[in-house]
């Protein structure tokens, strides 16, 4: 008779269950984007609403990279080069051609895209440190194209001066404007990433992370979800430098080096490779870091290294992950209690 009872409330309560996790999965984008306005219209200390700026500027880079590593299971150390092809495409057509910033931006992710697929096809036989060389390679030939194609990209001196309205005749001004229309893409990309997770092209991806002959036996496509994955990450990486060029209005070749593919790659890996809230917090807890690190001088660096090694050694599913086991063990053990009271109700 209790085995009945239990199951009866349990079968009652699971449809409100269902109906509140939907409820509550469409009201995070709009509670984002007034946690944006609000943070960029509350923060009055300038130095750190850059510094915000610049965290959601990584935000759109990570979960690009999400898509690309997390997702589908391959390694890219080439995120900086599409970085600065979205930078200096978006540049060069501000400061050469006189373009809108806005159309200059749209430019940049298509030419990071058409690049990506340049890349990604070729690669398509590779995987593991043999991908993640080739796009290290890669990276290291942009880098070097950056510095000597003088002619065209200003060599060592960069690209200075991009400036210009976003479309038409409206601009944004202040650094707030800035954190609010960043905010605002950033949010529209994480959305984006999440459905691209949930959808019959987000489940191929992650069949063929966890094991691509498996999946090819299941009639999974391998050239098309790789090459799909990689063109992603590519367009976000590109699109955030893009928006980089237009926040900081100089771009130069020694902002896009190894370090900074790097540091995009651990910041999937600590936030938590599972799930784009994970690239989320990595990239906003690595680009606020140092920031907070720097009061210490010359041991910032030792402590910024020492933290990222503790995460990556005792918390492998990343800060996501932690905190994902957490709300699962609150969650079992207040079901109980919940199926408790449903029974004293229900007698």
């Amino acid at each position: 008779m209790n085995v009945a009872t239990r199951t009866r409330a349990s079968l009652a309560s699971a449809p409100q269950s269902s109906r509140w996790q939907s409820i509550g999965s469409w009201l995070v984008w709009p509670l984002l984007m007034v946690l944006v306005i609000v943070l960029a219209l509350g923060i009055k200390n300038n130095y750190w609403l850059q510094v915000t700026v610049t965290a959601e500027i990584m935000v759109i880079a990570a979960v690009g990279l999400y898509v690309t590593f997390g997702l589908s299971g391959q390694v890219s150390l080439g995120q900086a080069a599409f970085f600065a092809i979205g930078g200096y495409t978006t540049g060069l057509l501000v400061t050469e051609l006189s373009i809108d910033l806005g159309p200059a931006m749209i430019i940049a992710v298509i030419a990071s895209i058409g690049v990506g697929l340049l890349i990604g096809i070729p690669s398509l036989r590779l995987k593991g440190h043999y991908l993640a060389l080739v796009t290290l390679g890669f990276g290291q030939v942009v880098a070097l194209i950056l510095i000597n194609w003088s002619w065209l990209t200003g060599g060592a001196l960069g690209v200075r001066n991009i400036v210009a309205p976003l479309f038409g005749s409206f601009e944004l001004v202040k650094v707030s404007h800035w954190a609010i229309f960043i905010g605002i893409v950033m949010v529209i990309a994480i959305y984006v990433v999440q459905m691209v997770r949930t959808s019959s092209y987000g489940r191929a991806m992650q069949a063929v992370r966890d094991s691509d002959v498996a999946a090819a036996a299941m009639g999974v496509s391998l050239k098309h979800v790789k090459v799909l994955a990689f063109t992603i990450g590519a367009a976000f990486a590109g699109l955030a430098g893009a928006l980089n060029a237009g926040f900081i209005t100089y771009i130069s070749p020694g902002t896009y080096n190894l370090a900074l593919s790097v540091s995009m790659l651990a910041m999937v890996v600590v936030g938590g490779a599972k799930s784009p809230w994970g690239a989320v917090i990595g990239a906003v807890l690595l680009t606020f870091l140092p920031e907070v690190l720097r009061s210490v001088q010359e041991y910032y660096m030792v402590i910024y290294g020492v933290v990222l090694l503790i995460m990556v050694a005792l918390v492998p599913g990343g800060i996501w992950g932690l905190i994902r086991d957490g709300i699962g063990w609150v969650t079992r053990r207040i079901r109980p209690a919940r199926a408790a009271s449903a029974e004293e109700v229900t007698r």
